[in-house]
């Protein structure tokens, strides 16, 4: 049992070093899963459950200022109690999600203070050029932020399914209402931050064409993307966007001797 909990534990900080290693995914799911069952002596059930868990949590990436639910902390826990009880992937769903909401919460809660005061030290070092110093409370900043994660991965699957399900359970309702209500307020926070950056008397009406269409009409999001892709095509043809003298002007005006030409 305890070198399942180190093997555990280790998988875990491999998930959370996905900002170390680059955008690699290792962090999702269907990445987590197998490994997780692999460690558990089942790697069947591992796949099967952590492609359960990928459909469920495809959407939950970090867009603007929305933070998706700790995906890492959901799987490896999730799956891995899931296999310990013989349970199946409804199972690991039904425990992989509330934890992952919850680990949210403590790592914004607990994780995030304690890196941002690295990140500050870094600043701090960065003034003096001490290098070193720099690369080791970045280094460290990075790990703090999923700092809930990080204990109470192996700790949890040490004590088993039952102490996890106990302690969920004993969450009060006012916090998981709340949990609940910031969830879902913190998407629209996210895309309204993006769309602050590029909406203007240009964009804004091919914005609302496209959600009056998924509100009203039903239509997919496919289905909202192809029929902008034909309004389009139609415009070129049509020399909807065709520039001007003073249109070409300032776009030339933009992209000369901006700060990141070399992109």
């Amino acid at each position: 049992m305890v070198l399942k909990t180190i093997l555990v534990f280790l998988i875990g900080l491999l998930g959370y070093s996905e900002w170390l290693l680059g955008t690699s995914y290792i962090q999702r799911p269907i990445v987590l899963g197998p490994l997780v069952g692999l460690v558990m002596g089942d790697m069947q059930a591992g796949i099967i459950m952590g492609a359960t868990l990928e459909l469920a949590m495809i959407g939950a990436i970090s867009v603007g200022a929305y933070n998706p639910p700790d995906l890492i902390s959901g799987t490896i826990l999730g799956v891995s109690l899931a296999i310990s009880s013989g349970a199946g992937a409804d199972a690991a769903l039904t425990l992989g999600i509330p934890i992952a909401t919850v680990m949210l919460a403590v790592d914004t809660a607990l994780g995030q203070p304690i890196m941002l005061f690295f990140i500050h030290r870094c600043d701090k070092y960065a003034e003096t050029g001490n290098i070193k110093a720099f690369n080791r409370c970045m280094f460290i900043a990075g790990y703090a932020q999923s700092i809930g994660g990080i204990i109470c991965i192996p700790l949890a699957f040490y004590f088993g399914s039952d102490a996890v399900t106990k302690l969920l359970g004993n969450i009060p309702d006012f916090v998981q209402t709340g949990m609940d209500i910031t969830a879902a307020l913190l998407p629209a926070l996210g895309f309204a931050m993006l769309a602050q950056t590029m909406m203007n008397k240009k964009v804004a009406p091919f914005f609302f064409i496209g959600f009056f269409l998924v509100a009203y009409f039903n239509i997919s999001t496919t289905g909202a993307a192809v029929f902008s892709i034909l309004m389009v095509l139609v415009m070129v043809m049509f020399g909807a966007f065709g520039k001007t003298g003073g249109d070409a002007a300032a776009i030339e005006a933009e992209v000369d001797g901006g700060d990141f030409d070399e992109f």
